[in-house]
């Protein structure tokens, strides 16, 4: 491996979408014959005509590659925004601007043209302005000043590079044409120094080893504003990187810089070598080698892969996609926030511990290509999660590309054994993903819920409906009674039974009973306050305790308790607790000192929730 950049680790939840799509291209364009191998350099028409390699990297760093990305080829043409740029940040834009204009020439890469009106060559991306860029490389001498050209190229790409000799000697041996350039720019004054060494040095950075991977790391560093997202290295200031970019954009790919633009729309450079660099500003580089070569002197099947990408993933820079947040807003574990039904101790003990394997992410904003990935990126490298949801309350839309990102997203989770839920997503965000009714929660606490029953089932722990109920040991509240202490609590209880819909404690009322739900589910919740109906805040299991209020000082009721479904329960009054208390003092204290432990371990584990939703 060159370089000491990584190639992508093959995600735990199946194949990227990203790195299924640039294999589809690969598969595609691989027996594409059309075009033919640079002839006029003779080193050049030796190449393997049928290499081909396609890497795209993220400006956070990450690498997707197939094919013959890491094979080397003459970076050529591809040099010329490294050079524009270095010639900026040596001399600054007004001195660059004085000596190489930035309009498109019109014309082939090599054809010898000038701006006759400022005497300056058209622009950087064309032979005439990379020889004058190249003159403007400062140094004490020929050595010192290819070595901040390399120099300049290691920090894009993040590795060091060298030249192929045979290549320089091929070109330096056959560059007439170039000749005739420098000298008639030498003749005209564009040129002052020594021509022979400013054109060797041309000839030998044209001649630089590159892979695609590079390519697409250099177009990353470019995105970044000139950081290298890899080393995190600083290559240019992002001055410069705006200057070179606008030059890419309208000159990079010669006299089809104009369909380029329209079809592509990213800026973007290409080399007679077989490769194409192009850059979406912010968000990625792509690098694609293949060595065939159309009639304006671009990779044949480089421009279609392009074409297809930026078509397929809507690269298009000039595409409105609303303002750029991150997709991601946070990520938490079902260990961490839990649904709101409280379940058996069993249960919550055992989702205290396999609650990790439930993953959430939220999703925030307008979602695209770029932002989307990450998403994915993350999802499928998650080591730890088999249940996933998607908390899709917050996306303010999605695009196409981003629906299918997501569509597939949940195929490679599905794959590979693993659960995806898009919870709380608006009917246009689950129209566009287009999955089925089974992948979409109504809230995030529904899906929390389907996940938590899945992690138990998985465990071994049944669901509530089916269980027997549960006796009055059993209750957690109650775990430090012995027998006769529970005989004589209950002595002291009512056993009642209600249907479904039933109300056991009323908004408002006096708290004065303590309900042990032996059976059946209940449901808390509280009047809404932007109009009629109730908000659920919770569902209580069989085996645990509501009212508790009941024996804390007799304060009126905050919220309503429903059956959710027929439900016995054990009943302590208030006044049966007062004469508990004359009769057993110390039962009753210890009755009091478990509420406290419960409610302490309510408040806990609302600490809990609260620190992984405030992350």
């Amino acid at each position: 491996m060159e370089g000491g950049i990584k190639a992508p680790a093959p995600a735990r939840g199946g194949l990227s979408p990203i790195q299924r799509l640039i294999e589809r291209l690969h598969e595609t364009f691989r027996g594409v014959t059309a075009g033919a191998v640079a002839s006029y350099i003779p080193e050049l028409a030796m190449v393997a005509p049928d290499q081909l390699g396609i890497a795209i990297a993220t400006v956070d760093g990450h690498v997707y590659e197939t094919g013959a990305s890491r094979a080397t080829f003459t970076i050529q043409s591809i040099s010329k925004p490294v050079l524009y740029g270095l010639a900026l940040a040596s001399c600054g834009r007004e001195a660059v601007l004085a000596r190489i204009g930035v309009e498109p020439s019109g014309e082939a890469f090599n054809a010898i043209a000038f701006d006759d009106t400022h005497n300056r060559p058209f622009n950087a991306m064309v032979n005439t302005g990379a020889i004058v860029a190249t003159a403007m490389v400062p140094g004490r001498n020929a050595g010192e000043r290819f070595a901040r050209i390399l120099d300049a190229h290691r920090a894009l790409v993040g590795r060091t590079v060298e030249i192929d000799e045979a290549v320089y000697r091929s070109e330096a041996a056959t560059g007439h044409r170039n000749r005739t350039i420098a000298y008639l720019e030498r003749n005209a004054g564009m040129l002052t120094g020594d021509v022979e060494e400013d054109l060797d040095l041309y000839f030998r950075q044209c001649a630089i080893q590159v892979s695609a991977v590079d390519l697409a790391v250099m177009g990353a560093s470019f995105a970044n504003g000139g950081l290298n997202p890899i080393t995190n290295e600083r290559a240019l200031d992002a001055a410069h990187v705006r200057d070179v970019l606008s030059v890419m954009t309208s000159c990079g790919m010669y006299d089809y810089a104009g369909e380029w633009e329209l079809r592509v729309g990213l800026p973007a450079k290409s080399g007679v070598g077989g490769g194409i660099v192009a850059v979406l500003p912010g968000q990625l580089g792509i690098g694609v080698f293949s060595p065939r070569l159309d009639e304006h002197g671009n990779s044949h099947n480089g421009l279609r892969i392009c074409e297809e990408l930026a078509q397929r993933l809507d690269l298009h820079m000039l595409a409105h996609r609303g303002p750029a947040r991150p997709a991601l807003r946070r990520r938490y574990l079902g260990s961490e926030v839990r649904s709101k039904r409280v379940r058996r101790l069993a249960a919550r003990r055992m989702l205290d511990d396999l609650g990790r394997r439930i993953a959430v992410y939220e999703l925030q904003g307008d979602l695209f290509f770029a932002n989307t990935e990450r998403v994915l990126r993350a999802a499928l490298a998650d080591e730890t999660a088999t249940y996933f949801v998607f908390d899709a309350s917050r996306v303010a839309s999605l695009d196409r590309v981003a629906a299918a990102l997501l569509r597939d997203l949940a195929d490679a989770l599905g794959q590979a054994g693993r659960s995806p839920i898009f919870a709380s997503a608006a009917d246009a965000v689950r129209e566009a993903i287009g999955l089925s009714d089974i992948a979409f929660a109504s809230d995030l606490d529904e899906a929390l819920e389907r996940c938590e029953d899945s992690v138990l089932g998985d465990a071994g722990i049944a669901p509530v409906d089916g269980t027997p109920p549960v006796p009055l040991d059993k209750f957690e509240l109650l775990r430090d009674f012995d027998a006769d202490e529970v005989a004589v609590l209950s002595d002291r209880l009512t056993r009642r039974t209600y249907p479904a819909g039933e109300v056991l404690i009323l908004d408002g009322a006096d708290a004065d009973t303590l309900y042990f739900i032996e059976d059946g589910a209940v449901d808390v919740r509280i009047a809404r306050s932007d109009g009629p109906g109730y908000t659920r805040l919770g569902t209580v299991d069989p085996g645990n305790v509501v009212g508790e209020l009941a024996l804390l000082g007799g304060a009126q009721r905050t919220a309503q308790v429903v059956a959710a479904e027929p439900v016995s329960a054990h009943e302590l009054s208030a006044k049966a607790f007062a004469a508990l208390s004359r009769s057993h003092p110390a039962i009753a204290g210890k009755l009091l000192i478990a509420i406290g432990r419960s409610l302490a371990g309510r408040l806990r584990r609302a600490n809990i929730e609260i620190g992984a939703l405030a992350r």
